[in-house]
């Protein structure tokens, strides 16, 4: 399994998930529009990928839904049930819950309860680092589940992304002219942008216990 890239092993697990949840494969088109995919080339390009490396074969017909998994091909649990209650999620680094710093990709995983986590392949963990969203509870040093949606609802909590270089974590509102990104500290301010890429929206806490 080394020799897969993330993207053509996360398209392996999608394959093997649908196989085992609906008995037959997906098709290309659900395979696209899970991965957001626009081109049914790239699409094809990860399927032939797969075909190369021996980890499926194709029947016949050629169609997707027709994809077998090669026997032993495992794809790396990421983003998938690991049991019945927990879910192992790529670990992507730090963000910043204070002033924005560079988000750090560690390529680690984390175990959590598969009840955090409503679309596993589309979720992965960052360490909390600050001060700022200490009134909604998110403290230094805590875990938070972000799930990928890049169109949040006002009021949620999102990693945002600034000047396509630094992550922050805050509460996202779009105001008639700009769009706030407000702490959950009263001592600190709010950030004002015209535009920010939203990477993802908090699913679920959590912290490590310490005794005082």
């Amino acid at each position: 399994m080394s020799n897969l890239t993330k993207k053509q092993n996360e398209v392996l697990a999608f394959i093997k998930k649908h196989l085992d949840d609906c008995g037959y494969a997906p098709s290309y088109r659900e395979i696209g529009e899970h991965f957001r995919l626009s081109s049914s080339a790239t699409v094809h390009g990860h399927i032939q990928s797969l075909v190369d490396k021996g980890m499926i074969r194709i029947g016949e017909e050629g169609e997707a839904r027709s994809i077998e998994l090669v026997p032993q091909a495992e794809p790396i649990h990421r983003g998938f049930r690991l049991s019945a209650d927990v879910v192992n999620l790529p670990m992507m680094g730090l963000i910043a819950a204070g002033q924005p710093i560079e988000a750090i990709n560690d390529n680690e995983t984390m175990a959590v309860p598969a009840s955090f986590v409503l679309d596993g392949a589309n979720s992965y963990v960052l360490k909390i680092k600050g001060q700022s969203m200490i009134e909604d509870g998110i403290l230094d040093g805590d875990f938070v589940v972000i799930e990928r949606n890049p169109s949040p609802r006002n009021g949620e909590v999102v990693v945002a992304l600034l000047d396509n270089a630094f992550a922050t974590l805050k509460r996202f509102y779009r105001e008639p002219s700009r769009i706030r990104l407000q702490p959950a500290n009263k001592t600190m301010d709010p950030i004002y942008v015209q535009d920010c890429i939203i990477q993802g929206v908090v699913r679920a806490v959590i912290r490590k216990f310490q005794p005082v």
